[in-house]
C-alpha cells in the first residue's frame, strides 16, 4: 500500500496546529481563555457531533480524551481526503 503524501499533509498540518493551540493554552492565565484556544482545533468536530445530537456525551470528560476521542478521527480522515485527491490527480 502507498502512503499518500496529500494526506500526510493534511494530517500534519491539522496536528501541528492542535499542538500550537495546546502549547498556546498553556501559556494563558485567564481560565476563560484557556478554554477557548484549547476548544479552537475541536470545534468544527464539536459542531458537527452537536449537530447530530451526540455532543451531550462529550460534557463531562477531560481535554486530553476530548483530543484523542475527537482530534484522532479528524487526522484520519485528513489522511483518507489526502488518499482520495492522490489518486484524483494521479489519474490526470
Amino acid at each position: 500500500m502507498k502512503i499518500s503524501k496529500i494526506g500526510l499533509v493534511l494530517a500534519l498540518i491539522y496536528l501541528i496546529l492542535l499542538l500550537a493551540c495546546v502549547v498556546w493554552a498553556f501559556t494563558v492565565t485567564d481560565p476563560k481563555g484557556k478554554f477557548v484556544i484549547l476548544q479552537l482545533p475541536l470545534a468544527i468536530q464539536m459542531a458537527g457531533l452537536d449537530e447530530i445530537g451526540i455532543l451531550k456525551y462529550f460534557t463531562d470528560i477531560s481535554w486530553t480524551i476530548a483530543y484523542v476521542m475527537i482530534g484522532i478521527p479528524t487526522l484520519l480522515i485528513y489522511y483518507c481526503i489526502g488518499c482520495i485527491l492522490d489518486k484524483v490527480f494521479s489519474r490526470k
